[in-house]
């Protein structure tokens, strides 16, 4: 069970707040005091981990919870396509030339006010049948419908497609990072700890870090959020 005072034991290297690139410039600057104080034999292992977790980290990665922007706009884009092509076609095809015909009714369901309101698997499937439905119905309306309908909704299913690869993707960069970024938080920890038994102030163990990058909030404290290892 956690006491009142177990957070005072976390890595706090872990939990800093900073973009890749001052995250590594922060280990940096404590390999080189480290190696300039001189700190003899006991250090020697402890700054070679710390060296070769800087030598693995790659600083022009993105940061975790990295945006997928691209692959949503390009999806919003395809999905807007679709709903107006649908919205169109009701109003100037469906309805005025099928309004009398059983077939109607088949297509009510379909109505665009209805498929924007679905999820994302959702919507592919409702637009699939309303696919096979324009293809079925074209010779009673235009004879292009069919194709037009089938290419934009092909756009809607790669894009989809692409923001999921992207999404996978992701997925996995974020595991590779805190990987990353956890072996720096535990070489830097262990020296620090290292150091604490060296010296006896606070403020000599202190000037070996450099925490001026990192965010902090209003109050002027540190901004910390957690940066969850793999298993």
């Amino acid at each position: 069970m956690q006491g009142a005072y177990s957070t005072y034991f976390d890595n706090l290297f872990l939990a800093l707040r900073m973009a890749r690139p001052e995250y590594k410039a922060q280990a940096q600057y404590a390999l080189r005091a480290g190696h300039e104080a001189a700190l003899g034999k006991t250090f020697d292992p402890l700054l070679a981990d710390l060296e070769t977790a800087i030598n693995g980290f790659d600083e022009n990665l993105a940061d975790r919870n990295q945006s997928t922007a691209a692959g949503t706009d390009a999806y919003h884009l395809a999905r807007t396509a679709w709903l107006v092509f649908v919205d169109d076609t009701m109003k100037d095809y469906v309805t005025p030339k099928l309004r009398k015909l059983p077939v109607y009714a088949d297509f009510k369901q379909f109505g665009k006010s209805k498929l924007a309101g679905l999820a994302q698997a959702r919507l592919l499937t409702e637009s699939k049948a309303l696919l096979a439905l324009y293809t079925a119905q074209q010779a009673g309306l235009y004879p292009t419908l069919g194709a037009e309908a089938r290419k934009l909704y092909a756009a809607l299913v790669a894009s989809d497609e692409t923001r999921d690869t992207q999404a996978a993707t992701i997925d996995g960069a974020i595991l590779d990072l805190a990987d990353d970024r956890a072996a720096i938080a535990r070489a830097q920890y262990r020296l620090k700890a290292q150091l604490e038994l060296t010296f006896d102030k606070a403020e000599k163990v202190y000037s070996f870090f450099d925490f001026s990058k990192a965010k902090v909030n209003k109050s002027g404290k540190v901004k910390i959020v957690v940066v969850p290892t793999p298993a």
